[in-house]
C-alpha cells in the first residue's frame, strides 16, 4: 500500500476520534442541564428542618404587668381668667408648661390683668370684697401674712387692714389694685354728712335734735359705704392651692391668642400616677403591689406601690373600657417627673421559690389528658416525661415531674420538631415525642 494512502486513513481515523470525544461531552452537558420538576422542587426546597430545644431553668418565676401612666400632682385646678373687656385676650405669659410657681408669683396676664396663685386649701369661687365675711377671707389674711403683708385681722371679715395689705400686694407684683369702684357712692355719702353737719349747726331749739340724728345716720351710711369699697380680689384674678411649690401642669396660653378654656391647670401636692389597667389585667393588680416607675425620657427611676384600683369605666371618646389605677411613689417624686408618660412595671405575682421553668412551647397534651414534656438527654435521645403546669409569666410556665419522670436545671427540652408541623396540636403531637421515663 503506499505511503500517502495510508497516512490519509490514519489521520481521518483521529479526526473521528476526536468527534467522538466532543459529542459526548456535548451530550453529558446537556444531561446536566436537563432536571425533572421532582428535582428542581428538591433544590429549592433548601436544608431540612431541625429539632429545636431549649434549657430547663430553676428560678423564681413572676408575672409582670406593663402599662403607661400620667404624673400628676394630688390636686389640679383648671383656671380660665374672665375679663371685663369685650374680649379676653392673654397679654403676657410669665410661666411655661412644667415650671413651677410660687406663692404670689404672676402666672399670666389676661387683658392687662395678672393671674397669680396663693396657699389655701379651700377653692376660690368668688369675688373678695371688703366686708365680706368667709373661711375664704381668713384664707386671704393668712395668705398676705405669709407673703409678707401683715393685714393685722385673721377673723375671717374682710376690714381696712386686708385692704390695705392687698394693696401692698399688688404694688409688689407690679399691678393696680382693682377696686370695688363704689367712689361715686363714697362722695354721695360724704356729701350727705357734709349737709347734715350744715342743717345742725344752722338749727335752733328741737331742729338742732333732729338735724343731730340726720347727722348720726349720714355718719353711719357713710362708714358703711366705705367698709363696703376700696381694694378688693377678683376670682378672675387668683386662685387657692393648697401647697407649694406648684406646677403649671397645662396651658393653652398663647401671647396675642384669645382665652380659650381652661387657660391654664395648676397642680400642686404630691406627685402621684394616673394610669389605666386592661380589664383582662385586673385580677393581677392589687393595692399594696410594688411598682417600678421609669421614665424613659429623662432615664430616671423610682418605686412605688398601687394605691387604688378603681371600677371598670369606658372612655367616651374611644369606647375603650378600662380600670383607673393610681400609684403613689415611696418618697418624694424628682419634680423631672412631673408632667410626664411614664412606665409602670408591677410585679403582680411570683412563685413560692425556685422552681423549673420551660417554654410554654416545650408543653403538649395526650388523649388521656397528661402534660408532657420531651426530654433530651445527652446521648441525644428524647423522653417524654410527664409534669404539672404550675403559673405561668412571659412565654414561661413552671413544671413539676409527675410518676417518676425527671427533669433537672440545665437539660434540654424539645419545643418544636419538624413532625410537628404536619400533626395538630394536642395529642395528635404526643406520638412524636419519644416514649420511655
Amino acid at each position: 500500500m503506499p505511503k500517502n494512502t495510508l497516512r490519509h486513513r490514519r489521520r481521518a481515523l483521529a479526526g473521528s476520534t476526536v468527534a467522538a470525544a466532543a459529542l459526548i461531552a456535548v451530550g453529558f452537558a446537556a444531561g446536566s442541564a436537563i432536571r425533572s420538576p421532582q428535582q428542581v422542587a428538591a433544590d429549592a426546597a433548601g436544608p431540612g428542618l431541625t429539632t429545636l430545644t431549649t434549657p430547663v431553668e430553676r428560678r423564681v418565676l413572676t408575672s409582670t404587668v406593663l402599662l403607661r401612666g400620667d404624673v400628676t400632682a394630688s390636686r389640679t385646678v383648671d383656671v380660665t381668667p374672665s375679663s371685663k373687656e369685650a374680649q379676653a385676650i392673654v397679654t403676657a405669659v410669665k410661666a411655661e408648661q412644667g415650671q413651677e410657681i410660687g406663692p404670689g408669683r404672676v402666672i399670666l396676664e389676661v387683658s392687662g390683668r395678672p393671674l397669680f396663685a396663693l396657699p389655701g386649701g379651700k377653692p376660690a369661687y368668688r369675688d373678695l370684697r371688703p366686708g365680706a365675711e368667709g373661711e375664704d377671707v381668713a384664707q386671704l389674711q393668712a395668705a398676705l401674712k405669709k407673703l409678707g403683708h401683715d393685714p393685722g385681722e385673721y377673723g375671717g371679715t374682710f376690714g381696712p387692714g386686708t385692704k390695705n395689705a392687698l394693696r401692698a400686694l399688688y404694688d409688689a407684683i407690679g399691678y393696680e389694685v382693682p377696686t370695688t369702684g363704689d367712689d361715686q357712692a363714697v362722695s354721695a355719702a360724704q356729701d350727705r354728712v357734709a349737709e347734715a353737719e350744715d342743717a345742725l349747726a344752722a338749727a335752733r331749739g328741737t331742729g338742732a335734735r333732729r338735724a343731730g340724728e340726720r347727722l348720726e345716720r349720714a355718719l353711719r351710711d357713710l362708714a358703711q359705704v366705705r367698709a363696703r369699697s376700696g381694694p378688693m380680689l377678683p376670682v378672675g384674678e387668683f386662685v387657692f392651692l393648697p401647697s407649694f411649690p406648684a406646677r403649671v401642669a397645662a396651658t393653652q396660653a398663647v401671647l396675642g391668642a384669645p382665652v380659650k378654656a381652661p387657660l391654664v391647670t395648676l397642680s400642686s401636692g404630691r406627685l402621684e400616677i394616673k394610669g389605666s389597667l386592661n380589664p383582662g389585667q385586673r385580677d393581677l393588680v392589687r393595692k399594696g403591689q410594688t411598682v417600678r416607675i421609669l421614665s424613659e425620657t429623662t432615664g430616671r427611676s423610682a418605686q412605688g406601690t398601687v394605691t387604688s384600683v378603681g371600677a371598670l369605666v369606658q372612655d367616651k371618646d374611644t369606647g375603650a373600657s378600662s380600670h383607673p389605677l393610681t400609684v403613689t411613689p415611696a418618697g418624694a417624686l424628682d419634680a423631672g417627673f412631673a408632667g410626664t408618660n411614664v412606665q409602670l412595671r408591677i410585679e403582680a405575682a411570683a412563685s413560692r421559690g425556685k422552681v423549673l421553668v420551660v417554654p410554654v412551647s416545650a408543653l403538649f397534651a395526650t388523649s388521656d389528658g397528661t402534660t408532657n414534656v420531651v426530654r433530651v438527654l445527652p446521648s441525644g435521645e428524647q423522653r417524654t416525661v410527664p409534669v404539672t403546669a404550675g403559673m405561668s409569666a412571659g412565654g414561661m410556665v413552671a413544671v413539676t415531674p409527675e410518676r417518676g419522670g425527671t427533669l433537672r436545671d440545665g437539660e434540654r427540652v424539645v419545643i418544636s420538631r419538624p413532625e410537628d408541623d404536619e400533626l395538630s396540636p394536642g395529642g395528635a403531637a404526643a406520638s412524636t415525642r419519644g416514649t420511655g421515663q
